[in-house]
């Protein structure tokens, strides 16, 4: 019964940790390789700990031989550091317990490691048993002793490989993901730029200097290529989106948005409803980018009130324990069901001349926030947008 728990306790020592290095990768998906590998340090350095703390020996003249599993797995990453400084305390603890044969038990461990180079650590438990046998007569403790150090070695390596193809799997996986959603963004630019040059193309194909009718093409042409440049420009600002945080009170930046929009209004006669609190309400934003969301969101609600008669805007913010909720409604020509589910998709647009970028990156930029962008309408009623944010928190 001794032997039995022995064993299991053992097994325990070694593959906990190897067990919570697995699932903490799982968890946390590591693709940083220092990060990981400073990770699995402190798995073998746990390892060892809890060998020299808790495990226990068959018999008092054998050594713990599960000492030696941290430098199998050390090995098998391939941290040759790690596989220096767990070879060093080996050949103390083997030294310590001996009392003697210093200069073998370097050698030993010099040979485990000029097998390493070789790619030959395969013969580790050939050498082992030799040395052992070498330390002590053979016996049948030594062989239980062994053949509990091959299987748990064995197993704790088998472990080791199924987390590292686990990360494999995973990279490629996202590194395929990426590359697909680089060439659908590519095909899809492509696709959009493509229209305005041909435009341009069929124009400049048309035009004859000597006809003056043809001096109308020329704005067509312009028209286009700005269109491109917008386009070209949307889609760099979606890519190279950089959020830097900092405390904003959040009335003060809606009410900057507004005032610097309100030319805009009287241009267009846009009544503008707001409805904000004097009050002070802080979160934690980005002052740039949610004033670029804002604006954006302002300037398609202009659009879709060109064709109205009365048109306004309404503003209002309203606030729970956690979150701000803004809303910016127009009575615009509205948006059906259908569009609606595909609004926030890049390059979607239900704009004649839009590049469908710009409610996808604001929608970038409100969930790198922590919020949410919502869209409520209703053909040729209205259409209200809805954005939470978390308040920041008082201290």
């Amino acid at each position: 019964m001794k032997i039995l728990d022995n064993i299991l306790l053992n097994t325990s020592i070694i593959i906990t940790p190897i067990l919570i290095y697995l699932l903490y990768n799982a968890y946390t998906k590591i693709q940083d390789k220092d990060e990981d590998n400073i990770i699995f340090s402190l798995t073998i350095i746990m390892q060892i700990y809890l060998i020299l703390k808790y495990a226990i020996p068959f018999q008092n003249h054998i050594p713990l031989l599960i000492i030696d599993i941290p430098l199998l797995l050390a090995y098998q990453k391939k941290d040759h550091l790690l596989i220096i400084l767990v070879s060093i305390f080996n050949i103390i603890y083997y030294n310590v317990f001996y009392q003697e044969s210093l200069l073998i038990i370097i050698m030993e461990y010099t040979i485990y490691y000029l097998l390493s180079i070789n790619k030959k650590i395969n013969y580790f438990w050939i050498i082992k048993i030799v040395f052992v046998i070498y330390y002590k007569s053979l016996s049948l403790s030594i062989i239980i002793c062994f053949l509990l150090f091959i299987i748990l070695s064995t197993f704790s390596i088998y472990l080791l490989k199924k987390t590292e193809e686990m990360l494999n799997i995973h990279s490629k996986l996202k590194k395929i993901s990426k590359e697909k959603e680089v060439q659908t963004s590519l095909f899809k630019i492509t696709h959009e730029i493509k229209n305005p040059i041909a435009v341009c193309k069929g124009y400049l194909d048309m035009y004859d200097e000597t006809k003056e009718e043809t001096e109308k093409y020329i704005p067509i042409i312009k028209e286009e290529i700005d269109r491109v440049l917008i386009l070209l420009e949307d889609f760099l600002s979606m890519n190279k989106q950089k959020i830097n945080k900092e405390i904003v009170d959040i009335n003060l930046l809606l009410e900057e948005t507004i005032q610097n929009m309100n030319l805009l209004f009287k241009n267009k006669k846009i009544t503008l409803n707001s409805n904000i609190s004097d009050e002070e309400i802080y979160i934690n934003a980005d002052y740039n980018r949610l004033t670029q969301v804002f604006i954006n969101i302002l300037k398609n609600s202009i659009e879709a009130l060109e064709s109205k008669k009365n048109p306004n805007i309404s503003l209002w913010t309203n606030i729970n324990k956690d979150n701000i909720y803004i809303h910016i409604k127009d009575n615009g020509i509205g948006i059906n069901k259908e569009k609606i589910k595909k609004i926030k998709e890049p390059f979607y647009t239900t704009k004649v001349k839009g590049t469908g970028l710009g409610v996808s990156l604001s929608n970038e930029i409100i969930k790198s926030h922590n919020g949410n962008l919502k869209y409520k309408s209703k053909e040729n009623e209205y259409t209200e947008v809805i954005i939470t944010l978390p308040l920041e928190k008082a201290i």
